[in-house]
């Protein structure tokens, strides 16, 4: 049993507050994710170095990292702060719907995230709120540090001591064009395609500049006449014009008859990306959420 008294005695906030900016390397991100001042953070910190009679943290280069003393106090207060953390969600979600939230871009809507969102609403009683990464105004890590997102998708990977990064898919990418297309056949040589005009996807995100790039090199110098940052929006020009495009071979395959679409047939090797799926590691403290997890890697 506990000794309560000494509990008591101890201001448990600040294991909160130390955990926290161990997560984050950062004694400002710690204050911004708690919503309390960097100065706050770093008088906590004293108070329980002074208890500790440890630094808990050095300084490194431009950052921060723990001493052992942090390492293994990190390890003790983890799994427990999880499990009260839960325990405080049990004792006041009762009455209350679970909500799940996930990250992703647009291209992955259809299909593609079926299988996960079904896992979640029928074996879990999960309700989904799905939003579009590239529209968020917050980084994919920035999500799921401040509890913004249970699970993050990206076309770039991630490498963080308290996020989990997978791959998870790798996306295809299909040369389609409309139907009763006037010039082009069922097939084209890379000369027929480049005397069209093309659709393009409009982002300022990294690893899309990145995929165009390598689908430049795949068709150079095409000329694109209309951009969109909706693929709906590309996918429905295509339907009723006589631009081509390149189109997520997932949203050909759910849309492409009901839009008129069809496959152009090409020797060319279209460039694929790769999807990444981000988690918060403590995450998996939940039995919920790891047999989520588990049952997502299986329905690969």
């Amino acid at each position: 049993m506990a000794n309560l008294y000494d509990l008591k005695k101890f201001d448990l906030n600040l294991l909160v507050i130390f955990e926290c900016i161990y997560q984050h390397l950062s004694i400002s991100k710690a204050a911004e994710t708690l919503y309390i001042t960097p100065s706050a953070v770093s008088q906590s910190l004293q108070r329980l170095r002074g208890q500790l009679n440890d630094p808990l943290f050095i300084r490194s280069g431009k950052g921060i990292t723990p001493t052992t003393v942090g390492v293994n106090l990190h390890h003790h207060l983890e799994q427990n702060l999880n499990q009260l953390e839960q325990t405080i969600n049990i004792m006041h979600s009762s009455g209350l719907k679970k909500n799940f939230v996930i990250y992703c871009p647009q291209f992955m809507t259809p299909k593609i995230m079926l299988g996960p969102m079904q896992i979640l609403m029928e074996k879990h009683n999960y309700q989904i709120e799905l939003h579009d990464v590239f529209l968020a105004p917050d980084s994919a890590e920035d999500l799921l540090a401040y509890r913004k997102a249970d699970l993050v998708f990206s076309f770039s990977s991630l490498n963080s001591r308290s996020i989990a990064c997978s791959l998870f898919y790798e996306m295809s990418f299909t040369l389609v064009c409309r139907a009763d297309h006037p010039r082009i056949g069922q097939s084209a040589t890379l000369e027929e395609l480049l005397k069209e005009d093309f659709t393009a996807f409009l982002s300022d995100e990294l690893s899309v500049k990145n995929y165009q790039e390598s689908a430049e090199k795949v068709l150079p110098e095409r000329n694109i006449v209309f951009r969109s940052d909706s693929f709906i929006s590309l996918l429905s020009m295509i339907s009723c014009t006589d631009i081509i495009g390149l189109a997520p071979t997932p949203a050909f395959d759910q849309y492409g008859a009901s839009l008129n679409l069809r496959k152009i047939e090409t020797t060319l090797v279209l460039p694929s990306i790769q999807i990444f799926m981000m988690y918060n590691r403590s995450a998996l403290n939940s039995s919920a959420f790891s047999s989520f997890i588990e049952e997502l890697s299986l329905h690969r």
